[in-house]
């Protein structure tokens, strides 16, 4: 199977051709340890609760925190339902409906701005789409969230 298929053609009855849309930039292989024990075994590691934490620290909903779980999240004043997404909703006048969204995986959380009318701004400057990192400040409306991510397991 390549890695760049969703599915696997011969266990769906696919084509190759049409074996998904492919694989989005946070989807990454990893194995999932048991509970910590004295000395884990080399390469598997503990499943984050969350893999970043956004910490409203301006706006209507100052001192808010949304832990971002893996998965494809929507957040915005009244975030349509979508398949795949799971919604956050920001009491904030400014924003959007479908203001935007994060992509999170263990490998990177990426958000992408969903056509706003305000638009998003991370450090100050409009993006589109942007990579999260640590200490990134994202604004959205009146509201500014400051970025945390996950601590990484150290290598074995």
């Amino acid at each position: 199977m390549q890695m760049s298929w969703r599915t696997c053609p011969r266990c769906s009855g696919e084509r190759p051709e049409t074996a998904g849309k492919g694989r989005e930039m946070t989807e990454m292989t990893v194995i999932f340890g048991a509970p910590p024990v004295a000395r884990p075994a080399p390469g598997l590691v503990a499943a984050p609760e969350w893999v970043a934490l956004l910490s409203a620290v301006t706006g209507p909903e100052s001192g808010r925190r949304l832990e971002i779980t893996p998965g494809r999240w929507k957040l915005g004043k009244a975030p349509r339902e979508e398949e795949g997404f799971r919604a956050i909703v920001v009491r904030d006048g400014f924003m959007s409906r479908d203001h935007f969204a994060l992509e999170a995986g263990v490998a990177a959380v990426v958000l992408r701005d969903l056509g706003s009318t305000n638009g998003t701004f991370v450090g100050g400057e409009k993006v589109e789409r942007h990579v999260l990192r640590e200490g990134d400040q994202v604004r959205a409306g009146e509201t500014t969230f400051r970025v945390s991510l996950a601590p990484k397991a150290p290598p074995a």
